[in-house]
């Protein structure tokens, strides 16, 4: 493994330098399985290639899984239908189509969005410097047909809905992927600044596995804060009339399934945008009301790993049912 020189430059002008790692493509051959005419990342196998050759050094190791993940993307390049091109950040390994300017967009606005958020979740996670957000690949595909095409590969055989970006995450072992449709009729900037916000409060355990972090009512209302503070255009809306759904609908069938988070997943579509809206509502409030309390609850979450109802009644008082029923007055 080789360490690949960047020189990048910051918002005051100046430059830094920073050392990516490098692996000979014909060295992951064996880690690719070829799926729809692409090549595909197994991780178990590239796992356990990592552990053997990094002798168990967590450095070392995630130096090496992010050089399998550039090859990887170089090949992927390679064998896409649409010429493409490829770009290193600092946390990014990208790969969008060669022709227009969709490319550059997306290189651009991944570094200043996980700039953005890594600086507003310093609170929650610590700062970059310390506890960096970790690398992620961004794959931008031109067509609906390349898209669906690459990421059938990482579900079962069915139907699924249209999208605009899908966010994947096999197991802590593996790098994460933002995977992009071009053509979607959804905001790219916005979906972005999204998922690289859910990406940034991913929690990693001391031994190795995901941890279970916030609660999705909390991951849920800061990702969407993040989203437009990060674009700058705010879609959040709690009028009365909002407010009279969200009586109505609670009232019917209480709060349980927003403690879960199983109403984020609801067939019904106005429980899932009802829970979203009132988790963004939750969120701001107590980020405007009590922030230092809300901050040490998310830390106790994310870094300590306490159970989200424990940490939600030792430092908000109460748990989310009861906030959102005081919040609604049902």
């Amino acid at each position: 493994m080789r360490l690949l020189s960047l020189t990048q430059g910051r918002d005051d002008g100046a430059s830094i330098g920073i050392e990516l790692p490098t692996i000979e493509r014909e060295r992951i051959a064996h880690l690719l399985r070829i799926e729809e005419n692409l090549p595909h990342l197994d991780w178990a196998a590239a796992w356990t290639m990592i552990e053997r050759e990094s002798n168990k050094d967590e450095v070392a190791a995630s130096q090496l899984a992010r050089a399998i993940v550039a090859a990887w993307l170089d090949e992927l390049r390679d064998a896409m239908p649409t010429d493409s091109r490829r770009w290193r950040g600092w946390a990014v390994e990208g790969l969008a189509p060669l022709e227009g300017t969709i490319g550059k967009r997306v290189a651009s606005y991944a570094e200043r969005s996980l700039h953005v958020i890594g600086e507003a979740f310093a609170s929650i996670r610590g700062s970059v410097r310390d506890e960096p957000i970790p690398p992620i690949a961004i794959i931008v595909l031109a067509t609906a047909d390349e898209y669906y095409s690459f990421i059938s590969a990482y579900y079962d055989e069915g139907a699924f809905a249209t999208s605009g970006g899908v966010y994947l995450r096999e197991s802590p072992s593996n790098c994460a992927a933002l995977i992009i449709n071009a053509q979607t009729r959804y905001s790219v900037n916005a979906a972005i600044a999204h998922e690289l916000a859910h990406h940034a409060l991913v929690p990693i355990t001391e031994a190795g596995r995901l941890g279970a972090g916030l609660p999705l009512w909390a991951e849920e209302g800061l990702t969407q804060m993040m989203e437009e503070r990060v674009t700058g255009v705010s879609n959040f809306v709690f009028s009365r009339e909002m407010r009279e759904r969200h009586m109505q609908l609670w009232s019917e069938i209480g709060f349980d399934g927003l403690a879960s988070g199983e109403t984020f997943h609801s067939p019904d579509g106005e429980e899932q945008e009802l829970s979203y809206n009132l988790a963004e509502a939750i969120t701001r409030s107590l980020l405007s009301t009590r922030p230092g309390d809300f901050f040490a609850f998310a830390r106790a979450c994310v870094q300590d790993g306490v159970d989200a109802e424990d940490a939600a009644i030792a430092h908000l008082g109460k748990d989310v049912q009861e906030i959102a029923r005081d919040m609604l007055q049902v």
